[in-house]
Formats: structure tokens, C-alpha cells, sequence
């Protein structure tokens, strides 16, 4: 028997196996010429966006394909001229874009590769996946699991952006540093769930007694701060009053309704100074905490 007969019977045409080749490759691709005219092109480039059948065809200019894609998928002029012109570009490039597909977000990778003489090839890979792993992968990296509070890294992140943002319009800022009293002893005596029961529910508190636009972060272990932007020291030390009273009146549900703890804290509290970056009015705050546990905890100090 001739080796390879069936795949000539099967493909007697070389287009024909170019068709196959295209059509298999996940990835849309185009081929356009150097006055803008389709030469080739594959399903998945209708796949990837769900466009109409008549969106391509070979002999068409790529430009119209472009309008007719812009007009399924509610693109903008300002954009449609931006990636028309784009066209253009001599040098390769990449570029990561959202895109409204039939009412759902999706995410595409583009590839632009010039062609010797003119023209260019395009591939557009659907990256949705990807995008949405990574964005998970950044909420986990800014948010505490045990909490929900922001981590450390994320707090302080925006800690600076806010002390920016208060000096380039004069405006407070204040910070309040939380920690609670004899945490250790509730971890012994009752265990590290208990703990952590302990701390989300002073998060619960926190997030019921602040503003939508207040700030707060677990530190580490038991330590937290809530940035209150807008806000002078006077007003903030309310705050942490109401933070303060409300832990110790909290009545805390462990495993059992006979199982209660009631926890206090204590805070300090230090506004910002013209001078000072993100270091110093941390060690303020805590400063001002440390006060307040010498003072004989479960009270609030200031540090000014």
C-alpha cells in the first residue's frame, strides 16, 4: 500500500490542508496585505468574538471588518479609529484587551507581525482564564482570608497613596492603630480558633462602625489599623471610642451559647503631619497604643 494515500485521497487540494491547519489553531488569525486587503483568515476569529458570518471574506479591506466588529461589540469611535490606525505600525507588537462579548467580559491577546513588503498577520487568543486567575490571585494577595481585612502589603500600599492624596489637597488624615488586651491568654485558655474568632468579629465591628471609604488592615497577628481619610484627630478619636466601646460590650459566641468571651482593645490614634512619611506616622500610632496599654488598656491615647 502507497504510504500517506489516504491524507492524498483526503487533500488532493494543498488549500485544503492550509483550511485544516487554520481552522484547528485555537488562536484567530488573520493575513492582510499591504493595501489593507483580507488574504486569509480562520473560524475561530468569528469564534472568539462571536461575529457574524459576513464579517470576513478574502477581498475584503480589513478596515470594514474592523467596523462591522466595532458595531457587534459596541466599540466606540475614538477606538475604532485607534485600532484602524494602528494598522499601520511597522514594528511588532502586543496588546491585552477586555471586550464585551454578547453581554459577558472577555479578555483577548493581540498580536501584531508585520510582513516583509507590506501588510501584516494578526493573532487574537482568548486569555479570559488567564485574567480571571490572575485578578483572583491579586484579591488573595490584598485581602486576609482569615478577616477579610487588607493584608499588610496591600494596606500600606494604600496608606501612601492616601497620605499623597491628603497632602496634594490638604486634607486630614488619620491613623488608628488597634490591638487587643491579653490576646495571648484568649489563645491559650481557649484555643487559636477562638482567636480568630476574636478577630473577625472585631473586623465585623469595624467595618458596621466606619465609613465606606475608611481603610482597614490586619498588621499581623492581632494587630490592626484603619486609616480615616478626611478626618482630623478629634473626630477620629470618636471613632475609636465607638470602636472601643463596641468590642467591649460584644458579647463573643464560641462553640457553645455557655462558651462567651468579651474581648477589649486598645488604640492609638495619630493624625498626619506635613513632614512625615508612612514610617513615622505608623510608629506615632503605636506610640499612642502603647500609652493606651499603659495606661491599663481597653482606653484610647493619642499621640500629637
Amino acid at each position: 500500500m502507497q504510504k500517506g494515500g489516504i491524507a492524498a485521497n483526503l487533500f488532493s487540494d494543498p488549500t485544503d490542508i492550509l483550511d485544516l491547519i487554520l481552522d484547528i489553531i485555537p488562536q484567530g488569525i488573520v493575513m492582510v496585505d499591504g493595501n489593507y486587503r483580507t488574504l486569509a483568515f480562520n473560524r475561530p476569529m468569528f469564534d472568539i468574538f462571536r461575529l457574524p458570518s459576513d464579517t470576513f471574506h478574502v477581498g475584503m479591506d480589513f478596515r470594514d471588518a474592523l467596523r462591522i466588529w466595532a458595531r457587534h461589540t459596541g466599540q466606540d469611535a475614538a477606538t475604532l479609529e485607534r485600532v484602524i490606525r494602528e494598522l499601520a505600525e511597522l514594528e511588532s507588537f502586543t496588546h491585552e484587551f477586555p471586550q464585551d462579548v454578547l453581554g459577558e467580559l472577555r479578555w483577548c491577546l493581540l498580536t501584531h507581525t508585520p510582513l516583509p513588503g507590506g501588510g501584516f498577520v494578526r493573532t487574537f487568543t482568548d486569555i479570559t482564564e488567564r485574567k480571571r486567575l490572575e485578578q483572583e490571585l491579586e484579591r488573595v494577595s490584598r485581602i486576609d482570608a482569615l478577616t477579610g481585612a487588607m493584608t499588610r502589603r496591600a494596606f500600606d500600599q494604600r496608606l501612601a497613596e492616601e497620605i499623597e492624596r491628603a497632602r496634594r489637597f490638604d486634607h486630614p488624615l488619620t491613623l488608628l492603630m488597634a490591638d487587643f488586651d491579653h490576646f495571648k491568654r484568649i489563645n491559650d485558655t481557649w484555643g487559636h480558633h477562638s482567636g480568630d474568632a476574636v478577630l473577625r468579629v472585631f473586623v465585623s465591628v469595624c467595618q458596621q462602625a466606619c465609613r465606606v471609604h475608611d481603610l482597614m488592615g490586619r498588621l499581623g497577628g492581632e494587630e490592626f489599623a484603619l486609616l480615616l481619610p478626611e478626618t482630623g484627630i478629634d473626630a477620629a478619636v470618636v471613632v475609636a471610642e465607638r470602636l472601643r466601646e463596641a468590642m467591649e460590650q460584644r458579647s463573643i459566641d464560641l462553640d457553645t451559647p455557655r462558651r462567651r468571651l468579651h474581648v477589649t482593645v486598645s488604640v492609638g490614634v495619630a493624625q498626619l503631619r506635613a513632614s512625615e512619611n508612612a514610617n513615622e506616622l505608623i510608629q506615632r500610632a503605636d506610640r499612642a497604643l502603647y500609652a493606651a496599654k499603659a495606661a491599663g488598656r481597653n482606653s484610647v491615647r493619642c499621640e500629637d
